[in-house]
C-alpha cells in the first residue's frame, strides 16, 4: 500500500470494515448454532475466535495508520457565509490554529448563497476524505424547515466534529421602555399585546427566531420588524424606532457600554462572560428559553471514523488555548467544545427539533 493515496486507503478501510462485519457476524452465527446444538467443540470454536480477532486487530493496526498519515494536503473549510459575519470570522480563528495542529494548511472557502444552503449544500456532496468539512452555524438547524428543500440533509449528509463557539441572544430594550428585568418586560408585553416591535436582520435569522420561541414560551405578543441586517435593526432601537431586540452580542456590546440600549438578560444555559452583570433566562423566570448563535465543525457523512476523531481531538484543543479564547471573546464569541462527535450530533438534533417547532408555530416559510 506504499504507492496507495490515503484516499484510496479510505475507501479500503470503508470495504474492509464491511467485510469485517460480516464475517463477525457470521462466525458469531456458527457459535450460536454450534451451542444450541449442544455440540462441544472448543477447539473450533477457538479458531473461529482467534480468526475474528485477527482480522479485527488488523483492520485496527489498518485504522491508526490512515489516521497517523491524515492530513497529507490542505483541508478545506467551507463557510456558507460572506466574509465578516461570525461564521466567517469563527471559521478563520479555529482554521488557522487547526493549522498549526494538524501541520496542513486550512484553507476558509466562503460560499455564500441562499441563506447558507449553497455553500452546505456544496459541502455535503463533497468526498468523505476529511479534506472538505463544514463551518455551521445555527442556520444549519433551520435551513429544512424554513425553506422545505436546502439540497441536504442535516442529519443524513453530515457527520457532527464538534461545536466550537457561540454568541449569546441578549434580550435588550431601548432606555425609553419602562422595563429593567425579564419580569417586568413580560408583564408589559401581556398588558399591551402586539404594541410592543421587536426588531431583527431579517425574517427567518436567528435573531427573528429568537423573538418567535419567546413570544411561544411567554405567552406574549410582539410585532416583528424585519431589517436588512442586525446592524440596521441595532441601530433602530438606539435612536427608539423599536422597542426590542433578542440580538447576538456583538452589535449589542457597544450599545450597551455607551448606555444607549438597555440589556436585561442572556438566553445562554449559564451567564455569558460579555455580560457578566445579566441574569440568565432561566433566572430571570423563562427557563424553556435557552438559545445561542452556535458555531460548529461536520464533514460529509462517510468520512471515516479515525478522521472525524482526529478533527475532534483537534478541534476540541484548539478552541480551549488561550490566544484562541482572547480572539473569540475579541469578536463577541465564547468558546464551546463538544465532549465527544455523538454529544454535538444530539445537540444538533435537539436544535433541529426545537427549532422546527418554532417555526412552524409562526408559520413562517421563505422561498
Amino acid at each position: 500500500m506504499g504507492g496507495m493515496t490515503l484516499y484510496g486507503r479510505l475507501k479500503l478501510l470503508h470495504h474492509v470494515q464491511v467485510l469485517v462485519f460480516s464475517f463477525g457476524t457470521f462466525a458469531l452465527f456458527v457459535l450460536f448454532v454450534y451451542l444450541s446444538h449442544g455440540r462441544n467443540k472448543p477447539v473450533k470454536h477457538g479458531k473461529c475466535i482467534a480468526i475474528s480477532l485477527a482480522i479485527l486487530s488488523g483492520v485496527l493496526g489498518f485504522q491508526a495508520s490512515v489516521a497517523a498519515a491524515y492530513p497529507e494536503k490542505p483541508i478545506r473549510m467551507i463557510v456558507p457565509w460572506a466574509p465578516g459575519g461570525g461564521s466567517d470570522v469563527s471559521g478563520r480563528i479555529i482554521g488557522a490554529k487547526l493549522a498549526e495542529l494538524l501541520g496542513q494548511q486550512v484553507v476558509v472557502d466562503n460560499r455564500a448563497g441562499a441563506a447558507g444552503n449553497i455553500g452546505t449544500a456544496t459541502a455535503s456532496k463533497a468526498d468523505p476524505d476529511g479534506y472538505t468539512i463544514l463551518l455551521a452555524d445555527t442556520g444549519f438547524s433551520t435551513g429544512l424547515s424554513l425553506y422545505g428543500k436546502v439540497g441536504y440533509h442535516p442529519t443524513k449528509d453530515f457527520a457532527p466534529v464538534s461545536q466550537v463557539a457561540l454568541t449569546p441572544i441578549v434580550a435588550a430594550v431601548h432606555p425609553s421602555v419602562p422595563v429593567a428585568n425579564m419580569k417586568e418586560m413580560i408583564a408589559l408585553a401581556k398588558r399591551k399585546p402586539g404594541q410592543l416591535t421587536g426588531g431583527s436582520g431579517g425574517t427567518g435569522g436567528s435573531v427573528h427566531l429568537a423573538l418567535e420561541l419567546f413570544q411561544l414560551v411567554s405567552d406574549t405578543k410582539i410585532t416583528h420588524v424585519s431589517y436588512k441586517g442586525s446592524g440596521p435593526a441595532s441601530v433602530d432601537l438606539a435612536s427608539g424606532q423599536i422597542d426590542l431586540m433578542f440580538s447576538t452580542a456583538p452589535p449589542m456590546i457597544p450599545l450597551v457600554q455607551a448606555k444607549r440600549v438597555r440589556a436585561i438578560a442572556v438566553a445562554s444555559a449559564v451567564r455569558s462572560a460579555l455580560f457578566p452583570e445579566l441574569p440568565t433566562m432561566k433566572e430571570s423566570g423563562v427557563p424553556e428559553f435557552v438559545v445561542s448563535n452556535w458555531y460548529g465543525v461536520l464533514a460529509p457523512i462517510a468520512t471515516p471514523r479515525p478522521i472525524i476523531d482526529r478533527l475532534h481531538r483537534e478541534t476540541v484543543k484548539a478552541a480551549s488555548l488561550p490566544d484562541v479564547r482572547q480572539r473569540f471573546a475579541g469578536a463577541g464569541l465564547e468558546p464551546m467544545s463538544s465532549e465527544t462527535p455523538q454529544v454535538f450530533g444530539k445537540f444538533v438534533g435537539d436544535d433541529i427539533a426545537r427549532w422546527e417547532r418554532v417555526i412552524k408555530h409562526a408559520n413562517i416559510r421563505l422561498q
